[in-house]
């Protein structure tokens, strides 16, 4: 009898530890893939964290930069985001704040998927096109967010935007940048995507890439077919790690301001990679949003490089 039950409690404790072990490394699993859609992940709300966009300004101001972060469950407002950006970049991070001196927000509304802003009158001071885009494309990061407008003391803010954003890849700083741009269809879009930055600092694909066709279909997949060349498998052996970003960049591209577009497939002729295998899991694959665009934390690389 006590032999008995010294077995049936060595079995249970035996058990109970290979039932936690299990839950444990399905934790583990779930925060190392980033478990957005993960229960375990939802389960623990410590770590179901908002994430969000802000826009910057890079050193110079003639650029828009990204910078990914993630609000805490208790900070998850609107407001909070607001405020952050009108706060300006952390010291340190080499970017700059386009918000006018003395700007602050009288008055942050999300209803029924819009979000409205009204901003004080020292936002007009010295708002620029690029101050607006940063406000409105921060804006647009919130989750769940359809329509966005601003108002500056009570008076509606107008000005032209397509609401899209032609992102190439910072080398040097190991930064994506973005541009606004006044093309509102993904073809247009892409044609001035070829035609490169202007500014040798940036890098997109090689010059002799040209596109052999950019088709929405009807399951909102943008499939992007482009040339192979050799310019294009030197760049991903020369450079790995920027030749990847610079296909990040151009997935973020067609995949946020285009509410059309649920999803991009990038088709170089059919290879499954560039160079030595680089890249083979942004290739022929289905790619959505990406989830980070410059990391908050590694915003000192910029700095550091300036």
């Amino acid at each position: 009898m006590i032999l008995n039950a010294t077995r049936t409690r060595t079995r249970i404790t035996t058990v109970t530890l290979v039932v936690v072990a299990l839950i444990i490394g399905l934790i583990g699993r779930s925060v190392v893939s980033d478990g957005t859609d993960s229960g375990f992940v939802r389960w623990l709300p410590w770590l179901n964290q908002t994430a969000v966009t802000l826009f910057y300004g890079d050193a110079a101001g003639d650029y828009l930069v990204p910078v990914s972060r993630e609000i805490s469950p208790d900070d998850a407002k609107p407001e909070v985001l607001i405020e952050t950006l009108l706060a300006g970049p952390a010291n340190g991070s080499g970017l700059v704040t386009l918000i006018p001196d003395g700007t602050v927000a009288t008055s942050v509304v999300l209803e029924n998927g819009a979000l409205h802003v009204d901003l004080s009158g020292s936002y007009r001071a010295g708002a620029s096109e690029l101050t607006h885009e940063s406000v409105l494309q921060s804006m647009r990061s919130w989750p769940g967010v359809d329509a966005v407008s601003v108002t500056v003391d009570g008076i509606p803010l107008e000005f032209d935007s397509t609401g899209h954003l032609i992102y190439f890849y910072d080398e040097a700083h190991d930064m994506l940048v973005a541009r606004p741009t006044d093309m509102e269809l993904p073809r247009d879009v892409l044609a001035e995507y070829l035609a490169g930055s202007g500014d040798p600092r940036l890098a997109g694909l090689p010059a002799d890439i040209e596109s052999l066709g950019a088709n929405l279909g009807s399951n909102q997949l943008l499939t992007l077919e482009f040339t192979f060349r050799d310019s294009l498998r030197d760049y991903a052996i020369d450079h790995p790690s920027s030749v990847r970003r610079v296909l990040e960049g151009l997935i973020a591209t067609f995949s946020t301001g285009f509410p059309q577009v649920g999803g991009v497939l990038l088709d170089f002729e059919g290879h499954n990679a560039l160079g030595l295998g680089q890249c083979a899991n942004l290739l022929n694959t289905v790619q959505s949003q990406p989830k980070v665009l410059n990391d908050e934390r590694l915003l000192s690389r910029y700095a550091g490089n300036s």
